[in-house]
C-alpha cells in the first residue's frame, strides 16, 4: 500500500488544493494553474466546480469585490459564484489538463456543481447527473459533487439552496449516481457544507448510514468554505459588492471549525471512507494536525490566492508538514 492515498489513487503527498482555486472562465489561466500545481509536491489536482453551462464571476453581475481576505484576522470571504467554463468546453480541455497531471504523476479530481434549477438545464439532480455521467467518460482520475456551494445569486438576490442539508435530496442523488457510476462507486467523491447547529448536525448520523449503505462515494470533502457571512469595513458596511454582502468564509480563522468537522465526519463514518479535511488548512503544522484527526487527505484554498507563488506555496506548507512528520516519528517509543 502506498503511503498516501485517497480512494485507491496515489498521493505523492497528502494535501490538495480544495474546489474553486483552479477555476474561472479563462482556459488558458486554467491550463497555466494545473501545470503549475503539476511541478509542485502538492498530492492531487483539483479542478472546478463546472457547472452545465459557462458562468461568469459574480463581479461581472454586481461589481467588485467579491473576494476580500483580512491579513489581521485570517478571514477569507468569497461570493464569487462558481465561474467557469462550463461543461462542454471542459470536456474538450479534460485530455489537455489530464495529461499534465499525469506527466507529472499527480491524479486529476473534477469538482461539479448543480446551478439554480431552469428548463435548459433542468433540476439539481438532473444537472448533477449530467455533469457526472458526461465526466466519467473522460480520464478524469475522480469526480467530486459539490452540495455545499450557498454563493449561485438569482435575479431576487436569493441564493441556491444548499443540497448537502437535506437528507431527502441526498437521498435521491445517491439513488441516482448510483444509476449512473455503479453500486458501488470508485470514481465519485462528495464535498459536503459545514453542520454547525444542531439541527444541521441531527441529519449526519443519517447521512453516514446513507452513505455506508449506498457507497456511490469513495471518499468525503469536507466543507471548504461557512456559507453566509458577511465582511465588514471599519464603519461596518459590508465589503462585498453582491446582494447582502454575504459569502462564504475560509482562512486560517476557520481552523477550530475546519478541525470539528472532520471530527464530526470521522466518528460517524468510523473511519470506513477516506475524508479530506479543509477549512482552516494554511501550515504543514496544520497538515499534521488533521492527519492526527484521520484525515486522509488535506486541502485548501487561501493559502495559495493569498500567494503570488503557488509552487512555492506549496512546497513550503510541504516541508513544513514533514519536519513535524519526523518529529513524531523521532519521538515514538
Amino acid at each position: 500500500m502506498a503511503d498516501y492515498e485517497l480512494a485507491g489513487r496515489v498521493l505523492e503527498t497528502p494535501l490538495l488544493n480544495a474546489a474553486g482555486s483552479v477555476n474561472g472562465t479563462s482556459q488558458e489561466l486554467i491550463q497555466r494553474d494545473v501545470a503549475t500545481l503539476a511541478r509542485s509536491p502538492i498530492g492531487a489536482i483539483v479542478f472546478g466546480s463546472l457547472t452545465v453551462h459557462k458562468q461568469a464571476d459574480n463581479e461581472v453581475r454586481f461589481g467588485a469585490p467579491a473576494y476580500h481576505h483580512d491579513s489581521d484576522t485570517g478571514a477569507t470571504y468569497n461570493s464569487m459564484g462558481l465561474p467557469n467554463i462550463g461543461l462542454d468546453n471542459a470536456l474538450r480541455l479534460m485530455p489537455d489538463l489530464v495529461a499534465r497531471a499525469h506527466e507529472r504523476g499527480k491524479p486529476l479530481v473534477v469538482s461539479v456543481s448543480p446551478t439554480l434549477p431552469n428548463p435548459e438545464v433542468g433540476d439539481t439532480l438532473e444537472q448533477t447527473a449530467r455533469l457526472v455521467g458526461e465526466l466519467m467518460t473522460t480520464r478524469a482520475d475522480l469526480i467530486e459533487v459539490n452540495t455545499s456551494c450557498p454563493n449561485i445569486v438569482n435575479e431576487s438576490g436569493d441564493r441556491k439552496p444548499v443540497l448537502g442539508y437535506d437528507l431527502d435530496s441526498m437521498a435521491t442523488l445517491v439513488s441516482r449516481l448510483e444509476h449512473i457510476a455503479g453500486m458501488k462507486a470508485t470514481r465519485l467523491g462528495v464535498k459536503l457544507p459545514p453542520y454547525l447547529t444542531h439541527e444541521e448536525r441531527s441529519i449526519i448520523p443519517e447521512l453516514a448510514q446513507l452513505f455506508a449503505e449506498h457507497p456511490v462515494f469513495a471518499y468525503i470533502a469536507t466543507a471548504n468554505t461557512i456559507p453566509n457571512q458577511v465582511a465588514r469595513d471599519k464603519i461596518g458596511q459590508p465589503i462585498l459588492r453582491v446582494p447582502d454582502g454575504a459569502g462564504g468564509l475560509s482562512g486560517p480563522i476557520t481552523r477550530e471549525v475546519g478541525r470539528e468537522q472532520l471530527q464530526l465526519w470521522h466518528e460517524a463514518t468510523g473511519g470506513t471512507i477516506d475524508i479530506v479535511s479543509s477549512l482552516g488548512v494554511d501550515s504543514g503544522r496544520e497538515m499534521a494536525k488533521r492527519r492526527d484527526l484521520g484525515a486522509a487527505a488535506v486541502s485548501g484554498v487561501t493559502f495559495l490566492w493569498e500567494s503570488n507563488d503557488w509552487g512555492k506555496a506549496v512546497t513550503d506548507m510541504i516541508t513544513e508538514w514533514l519536519e513535524y512528520e519526523t518529529e513524531a516519528v523521532a519521538d515514538a517509543p
